[in-house]
């Protein structure tokens, strides 16, 4: 029967407790939303107007979170009393309506938590049951001041959102900032691309310097969009902190593009761009030595000039083979490139090709085998390297050189002979001279029979021949017995006879070394004997002029 007398008043202090544990965690939001809003409020107000850089930002969240975290502490303690008993709700009721305790007492022994005699406990409960029409549960609560803070925290989320439609571009920019990034506010003039020797910096992320080669020209373009400036200052500060600036002016009206140039940078430097309302990050440009290419050429000389004593290599871009050689080129870097490319001139023609790299070899290039563009060389070749490493820079001017091909000479020769009068059987002895700058490869005679008005017959007597491993003969000299029976030769017969001696060029047989010939007539004895006798009488004057020379005779006073 108790529990019927006091179930009413057992439900309404359970809604009691459920109302009031709802304040109690709306007041927590509330007060939360209010202090995050708060601090983000100052976040912004300071970031927009100070144009804050990423460090300050850093540090004003550092300095202000403190107080956000003692706020949302404070904003914590309005849960204190949450999940209260029903026996906690009633002694709350006690004293807003001064009751004595009966009403406690009456649940404690209606629920058997407390001691005492049966006519007392149900004394105690009739008067509970009898006074809870005369008691207002919820005299005291007041829901209305939760409701006014709902209604504030709705009219801010309204704001915020009408923020976000009409801009949002600054809320986006606002909290890219919050995570540190390089991120400006929308501005009335939009700094679009900045790019150093035509390399488009990443704007966002400024703190990657962009590298020029020492020594090399500056050329800064900046191109802005929305409402152009008039001018645009360019602010830099070198090493040792010496600061200037520069005005910009558009190289055309309605281009939007700005352009600064150095004609030659030695030292990094720190530069930040002001264009209207826009301001950039504060950028960085470090200098770098640029790349160094080292040529290494080799040749390999034909077969038949291997014995020679001839430079085959060089460390420096120009060198001199022989023709027909096959040079091979590798090209040492001082870093790491893309793959250089060669250029190859060889008179009006010209060809390019790309350097293979060189196994487990670091920066290092080479001419493929595959390729025969330095092959078997019969002309002086003009060449030219060009090669970019990773930031683009190259050499402070492209490698060129020369393989200048010296000439594999004809073959000289030469002939002699004192008697040019000779019977048909006879064998005159001829003395003969040939020389090669690289060595000799035969010598032979070619004879020219000329017998009336026919036609001559010619006919070649082979003299020496010399293999191509043989050491080279660069010169030979001596005399050779010419015997002229076989060739059935008549008085009135005329023999031209020419040395022709040739090298170890693949065309050697095509341009032979050729002496001026000689000629030796056939006549009878009488005719012969003649020749000799005026050969003679002719070598006896000789004799007499060189003594007379020698012994100072014949001169006068």
């Amino acid at each position: 029967m108790s529990t019927s007398k006091l179930g009413s008043l057992k439900t309404q202090l359970r809604r009691l407790r459920d109302a009031r544990d709802r304040v109690r965690v709306g007041l927590m939001l509330t007060s939360s939303f209010f202090w995050i809003a708060g601090t983000l409020l100052l976040w912004f107000v300071l970031d927009y107007g100070l144009n804050l850089s990423p460090l300050h930002r850093g540090l004003m969240m550092l300095v202000t979170v403190p107080v956000l975290a003692y706020g949302l502490s404070q904003a914590l303690t309005a849960l204190r009393g949450w999940g209260a008993s029903i026996i906690d709700t009633a002694i709350s009721v006690e004293h807003a309506h001064g009751i004595d305790g009966d009403l406690v007492a009456a649940i404690q022994f209606e629920q058997g938590q407390a001691i005492g005699s049966t006519e007392l406990q149900a004394a105690v409960v009739d008067y509970v049951a009898e006074l809870k029409d005369e008691i207002d549960i919820f005299e005291g609560f007041d829901s209305r001041r939760i409701s006014s803070r709902y209604f504030t925290v709705g009219l801010l989320l309204l704001l915020f959102a009408a923020t976000c439609a009409f801009a949002p571009r600054h809320v986006s920019a606002f909290f890219q900032r919050l995570t540190l990034a390089h991120v400006n506010y929308p501005t009335k003039t939009l700094i679009t691309v900045i790019s150093v020797n035509g390399q488009e910096i990443d704007l966002s992320d400024p703190t990657k310097p962009i590298p020029v080669g020492y020594g090399s020209g500056l050329e800064l373009t900046i191109a802005c969009q929305g409402v152009l400036p008039k001018t645009c200052r360019l602010a830099l500060e070198d090493e040792k902190g010496e600061s200037t600036s520069a005005t910009l002016k558009p190289t055309d009206e309605d281009s939007g593009e700005y352009i600064y140039s150095i004609p030659r940078l030695i030292q990094p430097i720190q530069y930040q761009v002001y264009a209207g309302d826009a301001v950039s990050p504060v950028l960085n440009i470090e200098i770098i030595t640029l790349p160094a290419l080292k040529v290494e050429l080799a040749a390999t000389p034909p077969d038949y000039a291997k014995n020679i004593q001839f430079a085959n290599s060089s460390s420096s871009t120009h060198m001199a083979v022989l023709a027909g050689s096959d040079v091979s080129l590798k090209v040492v870097a001082d870093r790491e490139l893309d793959a250089p490319e060669l250029t190859l001139l060889r008179g009006a023609s010209q060809s390019v090709s790309t350097l293979s790299p060189i196994a487990d070899v670091e920066n290092t290039w080479q001419l493929d085998q595959q390729q025969a563009s330095l092959s078997n060389i019969q002309e002086t070749v003009t060449y030219q390297l060009n090669a970019v490493d990773k930031y683009g820079l190259s050499p402070a001017s492209p490698i060129r050189g020369t393989i200048r091909v010296v000439p594999d000479r004809i073959p000289s020769a030469s002939l002699q002979t004192i008697h040019h009068i000779v019977l048909a059987t006879a064998s005159p002895v001829i003395r003969y001279r040939a020389s090669d700058d690289f060595g000799l490869a035969n010598l032979s005679f070619q004879l020219k029979i000329h017998h009336g008005q026919m036609d001559p017959r010619v006919v070649e007597v082979p003299l020496k021949s010399f293999a191509v491993n043989q050491a080279p003969q660069t010169s030979l000299e001596g005399e050779f017995s010419l015997d002229l029976s076989p060739w059935s030769l008549e008085v009135g017969d005329r023999v031209e006879v020419t040395l022709v001696a040739t090298d170890f060029r693949d065309n050697a047989a095509e341009m032979p070394g050729q002496s001026d010939p000689i000629n030796l007539e056939i006549g009878d004895e009488s005719t012969v004997l003649a020749a000799i006798a005026e050969a003679d009488k002719q070598s006896e004057q000789m004799l007499s002029e060189l003594i007379q020379q020698q012994l100072g005779l014949g001169e006068t006073q």
